[in-house]
């Protein structure tokens, strides 16, 4: 459920509630600091599904 809302909300540009993102949000950032932002978070965004996967497998 976290990923999917995480992702919608990234998409949309607001918070997991719908609100507009403050002014130091970090997914506002452009060129490095974004994209050192979506390397570090993008494995934590896949521990969900990951964990149904092995969950499923066990």
């Amino acid at each position: 459920m976290f990923t999917l809302l995480f992702s919608v909300s990234e998409i949309r540009g607001t918070t997991i509630q719908g609100d507009d993102l403050p002014a130091g949000s970090p997914t506002l950032a452009t060129g490095w600091e974004a994209a050192w932002y979506y390397f570090c978070y993008a494995p934590l965004s896949l521990w969900g599904p990951l964990l149904a996967m092995l969950t499923v497998a066990y």
